[in-house]
């Protein structure tokens, strides 16, 4: 009995020793290493200086006749996170709506121009636009606080004209009104904070012309004027994004 005994202590043991060794050789293969792409990604630095430099390096390849930002491994830059960066590669060679996918333009510009939409300590987003007149295309250009370093994470291509397939405007959306902004937003403007992605604090200036009307909350319709508006007034706005901010055409005052 003695015997049976100690034979099934001694495979008990065994068992107990290859679990553990099985399971060290997961940390040490798989499960102990970072299943972070992202890790080690990203730039020192302010974001907009970030977003400039990567499209400066992506422009000056577009521009040469010897060299194209592919073949430079542009889609691979360490600003960029990993899914934008697979996303790039997926499309070497290839036009979204006959526009490069990072430019977001049909011809290659000589120079570009940034607009700042938003920005806060963890997340900002820029519009990327030609500085050549006749160019209508614009890239949105959203980053993220990564540790220390500012990444690159979604490029979405826009045109500063109406999109038949977006409706009567391009911009329609709900938000607040502020006119006290921080630099290096335009305090001499009313803007709009509103969501969008997911992520509330985009803003965007309003442009008032001779068209623009607002309604008030009790249905009055009229022209629109400063006066009007006050500090976080929720709003229901109208109008068509440019490359300078929303040209409005409808405001509703909530």
């Amino acid at each position: 009995m003695n015997t049976n005994r100690n034979f099934y202590l001694m495979v008990a043991a065994a068992a107990v020793v290859v679990v553990g060794v099985v399971w060290w050789l997961f940390l040490l293969i798989g499960g102990g290493m970072d299943s972070d792409p992202d890790k080690g990604r990203g730039v020192e630095g302010e974001p907009i200086d970030v977003t400039l430099e990567f499209y400066e390096k992506w422009l000056i390849a577009r521009q040469s006749e010897d060299s194209n930002p592919y073949s430079l491994n542009l889609d691979e830059d360490i600003s960029l996170s990993a899914e934008l960066s697979q996303q790039l590669s997926d499309k070497e060679g290839d036009l979204v709506d006959g526009r490069d996918p990072v430019l977001c333009q049909m011809s290659v510009p000589e120079s570009l121009r940034t607009v700042p939409s938003f920005s806060n300590d963890e997340a900002a987003q820029f519009l990327v636009l030609s500085a050549t007149k006749g160019l209508d295309g614009q890239a949105s250009v959203s980053l993220r606080k990564n540790g220390d370093l500012w990444m690159i994470t979604k490029i979405t291509c826009g045109s500063g004209e109406q999109d038949p397939n977006q409706g009567e405007f391009s911009f329609d959306k709900e938000g607040l009104l502020l006119k006290n902004v921080p630099p290096p937003l335009d305090s001499q403007y009313w803007h709009i904070v509103f969501e969008q992605d997911g992520v509330f604090g985009h803003t965007a200036p309003l442009l008032l012309g001779n068209e623009s009307v607002c309604v008030s909350s009790e249905g009055v319709e009229e022209l629109c004027s400063d006066s009007m508006f006050t500090d976080t007034q929720k709003v229901h706005v109208q109008g068509q994004m440019s490359e300078a901010g929303i040209e409005v055409k409808k405001i509703e005052i909530r």
